[in-house]
């Protein structure tokens, strides 16, 4: 059963987003999660039948919050990390404008990939998907997921030089 993505969006996007603002306890985050979880929907459903479309939306937006969790945690480590190495501290405005442009570089950079190793790229840097996982979830080889994630890193490398990895330098 192929769902339309656009009913389903008027039916449950109000309570899948109270969903997701439970969760994150953010309303921009949970406002993109639901997103990412109805383009999930639609790139699946092309490709497979969905059961129980709901169902499917609920745990992909749980998933796509619990990978959010995660990673912000291991960002959160991180960054405390990086505040106790010998690099000039930062104040706390200065430090938060920095982390935000930092992020906003990255985030432009990452979207400047092709589609494809764009995808393969967030799925397993930020959402943390083994390249297995990745691989089923593409409907592409293993293979071509760690290409698509080495050319990922050096496009990143290349852009952002000796920035990459290090949201706290000012140099």
């Amino acid at each position: 059963m192929t769902p339309d993505i656009s009913s389903l969006y008027r039916l449950h996007c109000k309570e899948l987003l109270h969903h997701l603002l439970r969760i994150v306890k953010c309303p921009e985050t949970a406002e993109d999660l639901l997103q990412e979880s109805y383009l999930i929907l639609a790139r699946t459903a092309n490709d497979t039948s969905i059961d129980h479309p709901r169902g499917f939306l609920y745990r992909t937006a749980s998933n796509l919050a619990m990978d959010h969790l995660r990673h912000h945690k291991v960002v959160e480590r991180h960054q405390e990390a990086a505040r106790h190495l010998d690099e000039p501290q930062l104040a706390g405005v200065e430090a938060e404008l920095a982390d935000q442009q930092w992020r906003t570089l990255l985030h432009q950079t990452i979207y400047e990939l092709p589609p494809r190793c764009r995808d393969a790229f967030i799925l397993h840097k930020i959402h943390g998907l083994s390249y297995r996982e990745v691989a089923n979830f593409l409907d592409i080889s293993e293979s071509a997921v760690e290409k698509h994630i080495l050319k990922g890193l050096m496009y990143c490398r290349k852009q952002l030089g000796s920035h990459f990895g290090r949201p706290y330098r000012t140099d």
